[in-house]
């Protein structure tokens, strides 16, 4: 009869776990690489740089702009291109910073309904304005995606908080998506703009493209598509836009 195996030594056991724990240290490091790469907000930032780079070059926003004529030519890719487009520095810098971190955020917590939502939107938007706006001959700029971003933001906030029964917090974002329609109906009946300074140019606010942004990315936002899994949690809660 044999005898009973001796007990591994803790110093074998020791070895032992070591041994396993650098076999598993290059998966644990490609998983995390792999998490971090998943979360880089690479649409928003791909956006806002090719944004940068048409503003800086003027024979091209005359190439991307909508324009009712060039469009009336068949120019159909204006359709896409003019929201990249900004008529001068500060509807530039206000409408560009706001999709840059309007976009990041809903980037990172459901990349599916933020490409749906400006998708959708950046073409519909100039479609309605096609239909809804024939004496509006020029138009331009991020600001109706940044509608779409900052009311599919806030609804993705009050789902998360919904499933946490959290009512001040729902309330909370109730009222700031309110305030976007607030902000459509000043500028429907005062022609002014909140952010961007419009009384000494000839720009004028477009407000059914807000309204048009605004209502996708809230039904965008309602709808299942979407991650199925938990969403990380994003501290900050809200940007304001042009």
């Amino acid at each position: 009869m044999n005898p009973d195996p001796e007990p591994l030594t803790p110093e074998l056991n020791e070895s032992e776990s070591m041994q396993n724990l650098k076999k598993d240290s290059p998966r644990r490091m490609k998983s995390t690489i792999l998490y971090k790469v998943r979360h880089i907000p690479y649409v928003s930032l791909l956006i806002t740089a090719a944004a940068l780079a048409i503003h800086l070059y003027l024979p091209l926003r005359l190439q991307l702009l909508y324009t009712r004529t060039d469009l009336a030519n068949q120019e159909i890719w204006r359709i896409l291109t003019c929201h990249a487009v900004h008529l001068n520095g500060d509807h530039f810098l206000w409408s560009t910073l706001t999709f840059g971190v309007l976009g990041s955020i809903c980037e990172i917590m459901d990349r599916k309904k933020f490409i749906l939502s400006i998708g959708i939107s950046a073409v519909l938007i100039p479609v309605m304005i096609w239909f809804g706006r024939p004496d509006l001959k020029i138009y331009g700029g991020l600001s109706g995606l940044d509608c779409s971003l900052y009311a599919l933001l806030a609804v993705l906030f009050i789902k998360r908080e919904w499933h946490r029964r959290n009512w001040l917090w729902i309330t909370l974002y109730a009222v700031l998506l309110g305030l976007l329609l607030g902000k459509i109906l000043y500028e429907a009946t005062t022609g002014l703009t909140i952010f961007v300074n419009n009384t000494q140019t000839d720009m004028v606010p477009v407000p059914l493209s807000h309204l048009v942004g605004g209502l996708v990315g809230i039904a965008v936002g309602t709808s299942m598509v979407g991650r199925k899994s938990r969403r990380r949690s994003v501290l900050i809660p809200i940007s304001l836009y042009s």
